[in-house]
């Protein structure tokens, strides 16, 4: 099946072909016209369709998105999923042409998925949701090979800008995104967002320690220590020690350990 952007290159071609054939010069005003309205008529007839695969673990997430999708012509949700294992066989479908997926999810995270199926399908295109704006979030999923990256905070419209864009070949950053690009962080920053014990139960933690040492160590209960964990993987939307650790090294926070 031909891409999006295929069609719009055959279309193209189409163009070339009519405009030698009428022998009007490229660079002319009439035939800059006449190709613009050739290529409105080509994405008419082509009836171009962008399908798209939702993967995002918070069913109300979802299943807004997959409302919001459908009630444009040229986008089909093709299919919802709630984690990466579940997914995993309409991604490699070749009628998929974009996946919006969490890069948090219960079985595997949003840029493991995207790095595994890139391996298996290179020209693959994926937006990455996130509730976080951090550079290195951004960064990491840009160097997963994500076409795309919104925050849950972004708009109806700008969801639909972001995948039509990457659907038909390009790449889409959010505002948030493209703010925290420009203004750059240093890796310890992306801690802010814990408080000051999560952030001591979080370097533990990734040291190795069993939460019965954490909680000696930091003279608490083990139920607040269990609670403090819990908050650091939401936070840092991992969802165990051993992510926490992958988190870690991925950030350039174990320098010192």
């Amino acid at each position: 099946m031909l891409s999006p952007e295929m069609h719009l290159i055959a279309g193209r071609q189409i163009i070339a072909i009519l405009l030698h054939s009428l022998h009007i010069r490229a660079t002319g005003i009439a035939s800059a016209a006449l190709a613009g309205i050739i290529d409105a008529i080509v994405r008419q007839e082509s009836k171009i369709m962008i399908h798209v695969v939702l993967v995002d673990d918070h069913v109300v997430v979802r299943s807004g998105f997959a409302q919001l999708l459908s009630l444009e012509d040229d986008l089909n949700v093709a299919g919802q999923y709630s984690s990466a294992a579940q997914a995993w066989p309409a991604l490699l479908h070749d009628d998929v042409n974009v996946a919006v997926m969490d890069i948090a999810m219960p079985d595997e995270n949003g840029l493991s998925l995207l790095k595994r199926l890139r391996a298996q399908k290179p020209g693959f295109r994926a937006i990455i949701l996130s509730i976080y704006d951090s550079p290195t979030f951004v960064q990491s999923a840009l160097d997963a090979g994500a076409s795309g990256y919104l925050t849950k905070r972004c708009g109806p419209e700008e969801l639909v800008q972001a995948v039509r864009s990457v659907g038909m070949g390009g790449h889409y950053l959010c505002a948030d995104a493209l703010r925290a690009l420009r203004g750059g962080e240093q890796p310890a920053q992306v801690l802010e967002v814990l408080t000051p014990r999560e952030r001591e139960v979080f370097d533990l933690l990734v040291k190795g320690d069993s939460v019965k040492e954490i909680a000696f160590k930091l003279d608490l209960s083990h139920k607040t220590v269990h609670v403090h964990r819990a908050n650091v993987l939401g936070k840092l939307q991992c969802h165990s020690t051993i992510d926490l650790v992958h988190f870690a090294l991925d950030h350039q926070l174990l320098t010192g350990h």
